[in-house]
């Protein structure tokens, strides 16, 4: 049996789903290959098959769509054609639109959202079966209406093992921020606080890394101190990222909006604690066990309790953070659903 795992938009921070999902597929007796933007190719690790859309030549028997693509809707016809399963990781089922502008969005933003919601109904409308990530994405998938699909799953984000025989307890010294300068993830709220412990000179001994393919604007009292670390304006490869979560003893997860954040995820992998909202609190995270909860992210001396709560008990934060990743989000923990889905 042949399966594909499919991303035609190029993110390099999906490359962690896309090898967990084909090597899921492989366990579960499939011959697995990838079908992907060209432009993921220097970030995969060898070994991993991959084809070209001329290569889907012959039967394919199960395909999983990762993300949305209007190229998915073309692919997904085809590959009905030849009775292929098609299943969809429904990442982002739309929140209601007012939940976007509240956490910044522009309206010409919003409009975007629209389109690439429209596009995702069909994507979820031609599916066999549609995996949802997170109880909320459940909740808002369930609210929506445009979700013409009732063979749905509760299914958290998968993850290879990525930090398997690594000192998870080794020297760490930043409190950072990886990911996407958007918006909905605080970004200038987490500037703003390491502009006080900079200029303040409190939390002597943490440096701060802003981690990001993002371009971003820092405040010129940013820009030449040793205390801060900036990566950014290009795809970091997956063991760039890798490496700035096991120099992290902490990361910045206090998001305006998220319904189930990857990076938070990641971090439970390489044992890495997180400040996050007390309102997105979930299944996944505990307060005072991976996590520190604040109610506002603008409240600086609530962050700064928070960050020395982590840095003062980081080995169990850490342990926690590693046995949450085992049990919620590495993929062998599902293979056994994903195999009754497929039968």
């Amino acid at each position: 049996m042949k399966s594909l795992v499919v991303s035609l938009n190029f993110n390099p921070g999906h490359v962690s789903h896309l090898v967990a999902s084909y090597k899921q597929f492989e366990e579960l007796g499939y011959e697995a290959c990838l079908l992907v933007d060209e432009k993921f190719n220097p970030f995969l690790p060898k070994g991993i098959k991959r084809a070209n859309g001329t290569d889907l030549i012959g039967k394919t028997d199960v395909a999983m769509f990762l993300f949305p693509s209007q190229k998915n809707l073309k692919l997904q016809l085809r590959l009905k054609r030849q009775q292929a399963k098609i299943l969809y990781v429904f990442h982002e089922p739309l929140a209601p639109l007012r939940t976007y502008r509240k956490a910044g969005f522009s309206y010409k933003y919003l409009a975007k959202l629209w389109i690439i919601n429209k596009i995702s109904a069909l994507t979820v409308k031609w599916s066999d079966a549609v995996l949802l990530p997170s109880r909320k994405a459940v909740e808002y998938y369930e609210a929506n209406p445009v979700y013409k699909n009732g063979n749905y799953h509760y299914l958290p984000l998968m993850f290879d093992d990525e930090a398997r025989d690594r000192n998870i307890l080794g020297e760490r010294k930043y409190f950072s921020y990886i990911g996407t300068a958007a918006p909905d993830h605080s970004f200038a709220e987490y500037v703003k606080f390491v502009e006080h412990a900079v200029l303040e000179g409190f939390l002597p001994g943490i440096e701060f890394l802003i981690a990001t393919k993002s371009d971003v604007a820092l405040p010129e009292t940013l820009k030449n101190t040793p205390r801060v670390k900036v990566q950014q304006g290009r795809p970091l490869t997956d063991e760039e990222i890798n490496r700035h979560f096991m120099e992290s003893f902490c990361i910045w997860n206090a998001y305006a909006r998220t319904t189930q954040s990857g990076v938070l995820a990641k971090s439970m992998m390489f044992g890495t604690p997180a400040i996050v909202l007390r309102k997105n609190l979930n299944e996944f995270v505990e307060d005072g066990q991976e996590v520190v909860a604040i109610g506002d992210n603008n409240d600086i001396q609530e962050i700064r309790k928070a960050i020395a709560k982590v840095k003062e008990n980081f080995q169990q934060f850490s342990l926690n953070c590693r046995n949450r990743f085992l049990r919620d989000f590495y993929y062998r923990q599902h293979n056994f659903q994903i195999a009754e889905i497929l039968k």
